[in-house]
């Protein structure tokens, strides 16, 4: 989420469209999201916070799974590239279901 926020910082307008979102990962130089850990208790701290939107690192599914609270949805990502075209899409207003979850592809 900090790159986000840079990216954010130095570009024209509100990446996130005044939406809630929260997310985690660690992020390679190249741009991967790695995985990181306690995602279930970020999971539920997110969404007592007000995020209805949560970025997960792909490798992470495993613990999302049977985790997420209700309200929350959560998008797999596997790159900074991803999780910027989500945050986009959301704030945009378009439809976020068919982004990739941790049960879909």
């Amino acid at each position: 989420m900090f790159s986000l926020g840079i990216i954010d910082t130095v570009t024209p307008g509100d990446l996130t469209g005044g939406k809630h979102v929260a997310g985690t990962g660690t992020i390679t130089p190249d741009g991967a999201v790695g995985p990181i850990g306690g995602i279930e208790q970020k999971l539920h701290g997110a969404r007592a916070g007000g995020a209805t939107l949560f970025l997960a690192p792909a490798a992470n599914c495993g613990e999302v799974v049977g985790n997420i609270p209700d309200g929350l949805q959560v998008v797999r990502v596997e790159t900074l590239a991803e999780a910027r075209a989500a945050v986009e899409r959301a704030a945009s207003g378009q439809d976020t279901s068919g982004l990739p979850t941790c049960t879909n592809n």
